[in-house]
């Protein structure tokens, strides 16, 4: 028996429905099947996302852990470099003194939480995409002597602190989105009204091959058995674009066969 569209938008909630309705033209069928191609293109993200996460957080881990001469930084440097006089300034409105201490707050909330058994591994398993990212911000970058970028051994040399930041602010945001289930495949006109748009999908699935050459490492071999996000935004645009003709069956045929033939083709 097919779902009833009315309870689909009871469960799943009008408002989240809606901006998928505007871009189908009311068209129910459409609508349902655009809301599934984001679940699926968010789904071929979310390993990516996280194998990407946890090689930044332990290539960073190890940088420091030869900075700071210390295999306990995170706990250690509470009252290091995440307390650093640089981390007070002066609110621009208010005039009052303001303290940047998100690192320090970070990992003090996560030892407090985890008690007698916190450790380095445990406490860097609990930090936040966000922890990560904020080592490349200005201030503490500086704090750090420009420590973190030392990470990328094959970085380019045109490609400075700033570049690195906001393609990781980039990252950060859209992987929020994809964690919340929020949709990946829009953008919006000058009017603010949704369209379908995979611009900001490309660009950070180029900006995680980026970081991987950046760590020379071939981005083929560590993602080919996992890396479904070409197939799946050829597969939303075939959705998008020919849905419901006959062609559109067709075409969604041959990119299927085109995708796993090239994913379990050996590589040298």
């Amino acid at each position: 028996m097919p779902l009833n569209y009315n309870q689909i938008v009871k469960y799943i909630s009008a408002s989240r429905l809606k901006s998928y309705e505007v871009i189908c033209n009311g068209n129910v069928k459409k609508t349902l099947k655009l809301y599934q191609t984001n679940l699926r293109l968010s789904q071929a993200f979310y390993p990516l996302l996280s194998l990407f996460e946890v090689i930044l957080r332990n290539a960073l881990d190890e940088e420091l852990k030869v900075y700071f001469n210390d295999n306990n930084w995170l706990m250690t440097q509470q009252n290091g470099f995440m307390n650093d006089p640089a981390l007070v300034y002066t609110d621009r409105k208010t005039k009052k003194k303001k303290y940047n201490h998100y690192l320090k707050n970070c990992v003090a909330n996560i030892i407090t939480d985890l008690g007698a058994n916190a450790t380095q591994g445990k406490i860097m398993a609990d930090l936040t995409f966000g922890f990560w990212t904020s080592l490349f911000d200005k201030t503490h970058y500086k704090i750090l002597n420009g420590i973190p970028i030392q990470i990328y051994s094959n970085l380019p040399p045109a490609t400075n602190r700033n570049i690195v930041y906001q393609k990781l602010l980039r990252i950060r945001d859209f992987r929020n989105r994809v964690y919340h289930n929020e949709p990946i495949i829009f953008g919006r006109d000058a009017a603010g009204n949704p369209t379908f748009d995979l611009v900001q999908a490309r660009l950070i699935y180029l900006d995680i091959r980026d970081f991987f050459q950046w760590l020379d490492l071939d981005f083929y071999k560590w993602t080919k058995r996992i890396n479904n996000i070409n197939f799946e935004i050829e597969r939303a645009e075939c959705i998008m674009r020919k849905y419901p003709s006959k062609r559109y069956y067709l075409k969604r045929i041959l990119l299927g066969i085109k995708h796993y033939k090239t994913k379990y083709t050996r590589y040298n």
